[in-house]
């Protein structure tokens, strides 16, 4: 398993929209899982919400809905009730949390309003690195694009992974994604390619596998049906365990 003693390990998974960086996200929870790496917390950090229908989760409360509910209230507070807002965010946080066995799941949601949040995004951010001291690693699956890696939402990262079909457009984005993350190691993941090549992989990252196209986990996703339900011999899950244990380190993951 991970060094624990090097810190908590981050994974944040990105790329360019349409790569299948959810359904990665999702296969890549089951092996964590399956692994014994837990309890895990998930962010699903795209307001899209694809991975909590990829997993068939519903989140009853997002972090949005936080934000908006703290920024509300701060709006009409004096400066004493505002000190409990802060201390009452961690309870909000908790009201938020999808809890499963092995893993919490918080939901970023949907933004339907213009203006500047930047000190609520701020306490919030700070909230969440908080409530994630308590699990043994975190699993974020960022928006697509470069807009939260711009920002710095996922400068904590440990292992950056990013997501491409194999395109020139989507290698162009990865050389920017490197330029962008100074912290951690970043690794390339091709999705529903034919086989394994790391041409193009820009130099400082590491090519850490393919993953195949498969009917079945097509119709898994149409169906809308957990990914973590996929038989241990599918052919993505079989490439997901090598893929992490390349990311992780592990030495052998057994079939």
């Amino acid at each position: 398993m991970t060094d624990q003693s090097r810190g908590q390990p981050v994974f944040v998974i990105c790329g360019k929209g349409g790569v299948g960086k959810t359904v990665f996200t999702a296969l890549f929870l089951k092996t964590l899982l399956e692994e014994d790496l837990k309890p895990l917390l998930l962010i699903d950090a795209d307001p899209a919400g694809g991975l909590v229908y990829a997993l068939d989760e519903r989140a009853t409360k997002t972090l949005t809905e936080v934000r908006d509910e703290l920024v509300n209230a701060a709006r009409s507070a004096g400066e004493t009730e505002k000190e409990s807002l802060a201390r009452s965010l961690d309870y909000m946080l908790m009201e938020a949390l999808v809890e499963r066995t092995g893993y919490s799941l918080l939901a970023m949601g949907r933004d339907k309003k213009v203006g500047c949040y930047c000190p609520a995004n701020t306490l919030l951010r700070d909230a969440i690195n908080s409530v994630s001291d308590a699990f043994a690693a975190v699993v974020i699956d960022a928006e697509a694009g470069l807009e939260q890696i711009n920002r710095r939402v996922t400068r904590n990262a440990t292992h950056t992974i990013v997501i491409t079909d194999g395109s020139l457009r989507i290698l162009a984005t990865l050389e920017s994604i490197t330029g962008m993350v100074n912290k951690g190691q970043i690794f390339v993941v091709q999705n529903m390619t034919d086989g394994q090549t790391a041409a193009g992989v820009p130099e400082g990252t590491v090519f850490a596998g393919s993953i195949p196209a498969d009917n079945e986990l097509r119709e898994f996703d149409r169906a809308g049906r957990s990914l973590r339900e996929l038989p241990a011999e599918n052919a993505t899950v079989l490439a997901m365990k090598d893929i992490a244990a390349r990311i992780i380190g592990w030495e052998t993951i057994d079939a």
